[in-house]
């Protein structure tokens, strides 16, 4: 009996140990909004990611929270020109390897043959719960993943900004749902919670911190949001917003949720560090900070692998094109005319319509490069991918004059980055700075010299990333439904707007970029 009791008593004491156990650290990097840069700064953040490999062992977990499969020519090479062999993105994760990858709105912007086959060569789980297919309403990715390390379950969650389903044409994601990441986030969470009780839960999520879209789908950016009211989770590693960030904030039941976000472009690392104890409630504690990759040397296994894959890419984006006779710089764009922009306008005016009868009368573009600088002399196929650095198509819809000064009035007052700061060419007209919201700017004429009339429909020209519904400014600005803007859609062209732009200088060379100066502030 004396045996049996000690027995007993070792037992319990062991069962003890393993509940409570001794703590556990764990390290969590993330990168996010890579865009295909691989071969700048992430050489360098190879580095810092094979040093703490070599430190944390398989106590490290390495994440990407999207967007990686458009921006560069790198990765264009691998979507559409070297259609058969291994992708560039997948050789890139299956490298490290990463634990897990989430999905960005870019990647299902490349069309679902290209992150097919990005996702179906890539090693480790792509995890995202609200992408549902539409006939089953069933997940198209991989919801969430469990991962057992050293006694301790973590739970990875990933979760992407639902308005993809407003900026990414219906062909390039047939069948596919996207549901807001509010509800969803909440009802994953009870899942996993019941079904899994794990130690520790991470969000990997392509949504910003805050602002943006906001409407019937939720919020566009929503991590924030998301950090206070979905209480689980430990830490969220997000992206999409490109603003780097690490910091925590409390939630609804004033428990400590650290986010990370790395940044674009592989500049700087996201870094959390975990320490974890086994209990029946577990002690999770979390520290994030970010690291600049410049701080490193560029890794010799990482160049060796893929500076054969660089170089045939090197030699398809430094196809020549067209000559230039003046350097175009986008960063003046949102303090007056500049002829970045203007040209853009110009070879939309020119070639929007083409076949038809339709031709439009105005203009509306953004540079979608914020510093982007493209030199006088040879113009190279990279600096078309500077210019246009995504397959946007160019479309005409109906708009009368009201709507076009509605339009730029959001334009004006809601632009926080060159990206969303549209301008207007075929009109003249004056934005007032110091006059109340809404009254701000003020059309004076058509650009040939006839009266702008407001209640006359015009024709006007922009991409289609603006047309369904990037930025806001006709769903939040104009407050049209995807009904309304599709029955204002006139024409789209076939080719996306960097190829139509190439062909037209290639015809023109050498030319100069004109300033049409057809806006001004006051």
């Amino acid at each position: 009996m004396r045996l049996r009791g000690c027995c007993f008593f070792i037992l319990v004491c062991l069962v003890l140990a393993s509940c409570s156990g001794e703590p556990v650290s764990f390290c969590v990097l993330e990168t996010t909004d890579l865009h295909g840069h691989f071969d700048g700064s992430v050489m360098k953040t190879a580095t810092y990611i094979r040093q703490m490999q070599d430190k944390y062992d398989d106590r490290l977990l390495l994440l990407d929270a999207g967007d990686y499969l458009q921006g560069t020519p790198g990765v264009y090479y691998s979507n559409f020109i070297d259609t058969v062999g291994q992708h560039i993105c997948a050789r890139f994760f299956n490298f490290f390897p990463y634990t897990a990858i989430g999905v960005g709105n870019h990647d299902i912007e490349a069309g679902i043959d290209a992150f097919s086959r990005a996702y179906r060569q890539a090693g480790m789980p792509v995890v995202c719960a609200n992408v549902v297919e539409k006939e089953s309403g069933k997940p198209y990715f991989t919801p969430y993943i469990i991962i057992n390390k050293r006694g301790l379950k973590i739970a990875i969650l990933g979760l992407l900004t639902p308005y993809v389903s407003t900026w990414v044409a219906e062909h390039l994601r047939p069948g596919l749902v996207f549901l807001p990441v509010e509800k969803a986030a909440e009802e994953w969470m009870a899942v996993i919670k019941k079904n899994e009780n794990p130690d520790i839960i991470i969000g990997l999520i392509h949504t910003g911190a805050d602002g943006g879209m906001e409407g019937p789908l939720g919020f566009e950016n929503a991590a924030l949001w998301i950090a206070r009211n979905v209480p689980g989770f430990h830490l969220i590693c997000y992206g999409h917003d490109h603003r780097p960030h690490a910091g925590y904030v409390l939630n609804s039941r004033k428990d400590t949720v650290w986010l990370l976000n790395a940044g674009p472009h592989g500049q700087k690392v996201g870094t959390a560090l975990i320490t974890a104890q086994k209990r029946k409630t577990p002690k999770v504690s979390v520290f994030a900070f970010i690291l600049d990759a410049e701080y490193f040397p560029a890794d010799s296994l990482y160049s060796c692998e893929f500076t054969p894959v660089f170089e045939r890419v090197r030699e398809y984006e430094n196809t020549p094109i067209a000559e230039i006779q003046n350097i175009m710089r986008s960063d003046s764009a949102t303090k007056g005319p500049c002829n970045w922009l203007d040209e853009i306008h110009l070879g939309q005016l020119e070639m929007a319509g083409l076949g038809t009868d339709i031709l439009p009368a105005v203009s509306i573009a953004a540079a979608l490069s914020p510093n982007g600088v493209i030199n006088k002399g040879q113009m190279y196929l990279k600096d078309f991918f500077t210019w246009f650095p995504y397959e946007n198509s160019m479309c005409i819809i109906r708009m009368t004059g009201n709507e076009i000064v509605k339009y730029l009035e959001y334009s004006y007052e809601n632009a926080t980055s060159v990206i969303n700061f549209d301008t207007a060419a075929g009109i003249i007209y004056t934005v007032h700075k110091e006059r109340p919201a809404g009254n701000r700017i003020e059309v004076h004429r058509m650009a040939d010299g006839t009266a702008f009339i407001p209640r006359r429909r015009y024709y006007v020209v922009m991409n289609s990333y603006r047309v369904l519904g990037g930025g806001g400014h006709l769903t939040q600005g104009m407050g049209w439904t995807r009904e309304q803007i599709e029955n204002r859609i006139v024409w789209e062209s076939q080719l996306d707007m960097r190829r139509m732009f190439m062909d037209r200088e290639r015809s023109r060379s050498p030319f100069t970029a004109v300033t049409l100066n057809h806006w001004q502030y006051k």
